[in-house]
């Protein structure tokens, strides 16, 4: 801590010193202008009185009026030399005055900042931050290992248990390395300082399930108390909706799994609706195995079908890879709702926008009743619009109503 400590001296004193030289010049100004008073006087006297004689022998200024405008400056040069005038132009007590001011201020700057640093301050907290730089540095900066990161965290969570975010890292880090039991631990620990309210609440009621799952390798009583917990507050919580689809496929109650992971998809992220698909196409197939018919969902029936065509003569200026955005927007909306990815040797096609190309879980084509499509060859290869790419007209589709492909045919240059 010797480098907190010298800092802090080092500001002080500079502190000190910003404030104090402004007040010590001060001291030292009234004695120089003491000093030149007396000829600065004179110089003014010799001045006005040659602009006198001139006035006087230019014929501008009396000899009577000369005279007396003499003598009063003669007056006004020996009041000025006064030594009992200039002592009262010098006074002790202001000059002790002034050196009291500045010993104030030098004693106050140091006193006040360690009550600043008392009331906000915390050497504890910087000498435990330093420390645990220091015992977790690596060499050529490399990142942390799990189990350092996961050290850290526990580490921190000693200092302050009720940091939800914290046991939530921690849980998240558990999980990872699969020690299910203490990421258990760790969420239980996040839902006891989260507040109930919070939009996140639901969500991590899930994950706990999903780590009693894991944990157990089997939906059990205790995970589905808190799958009920979840979906009593979130209807469409992802995990635990998941969760019940893994019950019902090792049941073999394989339409009532689709149905629950199809509820779980349309609201999931990117990076789970992949393990979900791939759920949802492993029932599909336990049910040809057994004959069984499958019950289409309502979100297998929302897609939009697009035929694709470019027109012959720009086909003919262009290579057969270069690429072709299949876009499908909310109306009046910049963000796709899905987009694919072709290539102009592959057109005419057709092809079909679902909520499978979805970006998002709040951005699908089952959540609108309109959406607008489009297609455009990109030169540069990029999403984005550029002046010489071509593309087809935008049309606008009723999702809930219109079935039947819509032609999409490329015939216009972007200016």
């Amino acid at each position: 801590m010797i480098e907190l400590w010298l800092g802090v001296i080092f500001l002080t004193l500079l502190a000190i010193a910003f404030v104090s030289w402004p007040l010590l010049k001060m001291l030292r100004a009234p004695a120089a202008v003491e000093i030149d008073r007396a000829q600065e006087n004179v110089g003014m006297f010799e001045q006005r009185l040659s602009e006198l004689e001139q006035e006087r022998d230019q014929g501008v200024l009396a000899a009577d009026d000369f005279v007396a405008l003499k003598l009063e400056l003669e007056k006004n040069l020996l009041v000025d030399a006064d030594p009992q005038v200039e002592e009262k132009s010098v006074n002790p007590k202001v000059r002790r005055g002034q050196l009291m001011v500045v010993f104030f201020i030098c004693a106050l700057v140091p006193a006040m900042s360690l009550g600043l640093y008392a009331q906000y301050g915390n050497s504890e907290e910087l000498q435990w931050s330093l420390n645990k730089s220091e015992s977790h540095q690596l060499p050529n900066g490399e990142r942390p290992s799990a189990e350092q990161a996961i050290a850290l965290l526990e580490e921190e969570l000693v200092r302050n248990p009720a940091n939800a975010e914290g046991w939530y890292m921690l849980a998240g880090a558990y999980m990872g390395t699969n020690q299910f039991e203490k990421g258990a631990d760790s969420f239980a620990k996040v839902l006891e300082h989260l507040p109930e309210q919070s939009p996140q609440f639901a969500s991590v009621v899930g994950q706990y399930a999903q780590a009693l799952f894991f944990l157990e390798n089997n939906v059990t009583q205790a995970v589905k108390a808190q799958v009920s917990r979840a979906l009593a507050i979130d209807a469409n919580e992802v995990v635990s909706l998941g969760l019940l689809g893994i019950e019902a496929f090792e049941a073999q109650k394989y339409q009532v799994a689709i149905d629950y992971w199809n509820k779980s998809l349309s609201h999931a992220q990117p990076n789970a609706a992949d393990a979900l698909k791939a759920g949802i196409e492993k029932a599909k197939q336990r049910m040809a195995e057994l004959g069984l018919a499958v019950k289409e969902s309502k979100n297998d029936k929302l897609k939009v079908v697009v035929d694709v065509e470019i027109d012959s003569q720009i086909k003919a200026q262009l290579a057969e890879d270069a690429i072709v955005f299949v876009f499908a927007r909310p109306v009046d909306g910049r963000i796709p709702l899905a987009a694919l990815k072709l290539r102009v040797s592959q057109l005419p096609k057709r092809v079909i926008l679902d909520d499978s190309m979805a970006m998002m879980p709040s951005a699908k084509i089952s959540l609108q009743k309109k959406v607008e499509v489009s297609a455009r060859i990109s030169l540069s290869g990029q999403p984005q619009a550029q002046k010489g790419d071509f593309q087809s007209a935008v049309i606008a589709v009723d999702v809930m109503q219109d079935a039947s492909p819509i032609a999409l045919f490329i015939d216009k240059v972007v200016e």
